[in-house]
């Protein structure tokens, strides 16, 4: 197993050095690394707000639970000088109830790279950092087209054509209507832009998020992003980290431009929740194919 610890200024450096020893996590609930780590395990170190630098090996793990404000300051007493804790640390700890000590074994640097996380955990425990937590990005193809095999990149100036070609999208009446998701899969097949996003490979972080998104996770990304029209109308919608995006991307309702070229939705209107209902439904189903 391997484990991504968020570490303030300074607390790498001391552990790289052999000054700190023992990583220690305390807590007010039985969280993440409380018996969620064990001897051999590897731990990464990321300190707040920049890259992963280092990794160390674990020696051993002590647990300890049912703690008081006596038994911190045991503790504070027997392995204090191997946590090497600033005295704010100890005063902030002194009510938890869980205490989890890691004692650190060959410690180093690494060259550095860059996680996608975005709860706020200081500890997170994953099968593989690199493949959980690093997106894998492809490149992106501006304004995609192969308008000779009938895959066009569609723009909208009152209707909706391609760019290049200047073919017309055939299908505007029946996108009116809100069709089910296989007929939708069939039409934006003719849109390669759209097309390719249906059917690209999910990156590792959005991979690993599938099997956990729930409806009102769907809902509240639609929400934020296409209910009403963004000042930033076109880029809010991410390319990485979540199937979502995906889906919004190959179904075309990742922003407002999209929704009002593909199923006539005015930009400037209001989104019912009828309308969120839908494009929710949709993504459910894209995400089903996926699982």
């Amino acid at each position: 197993m391997e484990h991504l610890a968020i570490m303030k200024k300074g607390y790498i450096e001391k552990i790289l050095s052999g000054e700190k020893k023992i990583e220690s996590r305390f807590s007010m609930n039985k969280i993440t690394p409380f018996h969620a780590i064990s001897a051999g395990d590897k731990v990464y170190m990321q300190e707040v707000g920049k890259e992963v630098t280092a990794t160390f090996e674990v020696e051993r793990v002590l647990f300890f639970d049912n703690l008081s404000e006596n038994k911190i300051e045991e503790l504070r007493t027997e392995y204090g000088k191997d946590i090497c804790a600033e005295e704010t640390f100890w005063g902030l700890k002194k009510h938890s109830k869980y205490a989890t000590l890691i004692y650190i074994k060959n410690p180093v640097k690494i060259t550095p790279f860059k996680i996608n996380k975005s709860d706020r955990s200081a500890f997170k425990t994953v099968n593989s950092v690199k493949d959980d937590l690093v997106i894998t990005k492809r490149t992106i193809i501006k304004h995609p087209h192969d308008c000779e095999n009938g895959k066009h990149y569609f723009v909208f100036d009152g209707n909706t054509h391609c760019q290049f070609c200047g073919a017309e999208f055939l299908h505007s009446a029946t996108m009116k209507q809100k069709p089910d998701y296989q007929t939708i899969k069939g039409i934006i097949k003719h849109s390669m832009w759209n097309d390719e996003w249906l059917n690209v490979e999910l990156d590792n972080v959005a991979k690993n998020k599938l099997p956990k998104i729930k409806r009102a996770n769907i809902r509240s990304i639609l929400n934020k992003s296409i209910r009403v029209c963004q000042p930033n109308d076109g880029r809010q919608t991410p390319y990485y980290g979540n199937p979502v995006f995906y889906a919004q991307h190959g179904l075309g309702c990742c922003c407002r431009k999209c929704l009002e070229k593909f199923y006539a939705i005015p930009k400037n209107a209001v989104l019912s929740d009828e309308e969120l209902d839908y494009f929710t439904d949709l993504i459910e189903a894209y995400l089903k194919e996926k699982v």
